[in-house]
């Protein structure tokens, strides 16, 4: 499981940030090796007016996700979104393509009424992608 909150500055076309919200599954899919059902990306607009130059032309990924993704996972997951704000906004519109991943234990996760550490399936999931290489 993971959620993804992405912070752009507002002023993007419906169409533009349709094409993030995409890629950004991507990240999760490809990158962190997650199933679809484990995506979920919300998007946040803040206002450009209030920002200094460099964070106008930045785009900030925050990822909360349970712990045991491996190194290869998170950097494949970095380069992705790199390339989603190409992607999605033009090459050269962000200047900084930030990326704050925090994993949490898994005892401290649950989803639908399960504790993360309780699932079995799930566990030797996650540890087969822990494949630092």
């Amino acid at each position: 499981m993971a959620m993804l909150i992405g912070f752009i500055p507002a002023g993007y076309s419906e169409e533009q940030k349709a094409r993030f919200i995409e890629g950004c599954q991507k990240c999760e899919t490809m990158g962190l090796k997650l199933a679809p059902n484990f995506e979920h990306v919300y998007l946040h607009e803040f206002d450009p007016d209030h920002c200094d130059e460099v964070m106008k032309r930045s785009k900030i990924m925050l990822c909360y996700t349970a712990e045991g993704k491996g190194f290869v996972n998170k950097s494949e997951f970095v380069q992705l979104f790199k390339e989603t704000c190409d992607e999605a906004f033009g090459e050269g519109e962000t200047e900084n393509a930030v990326v704050l991943l925090e994993e949490h234990e898994n005892p401290f996760i649950s989803v639908e009424g399960l504790m993360r550490c309780e699932d079995a399936e799930m566990m030797a999931y996650l540890g087969s992608l822990n494949q630092d290489k």
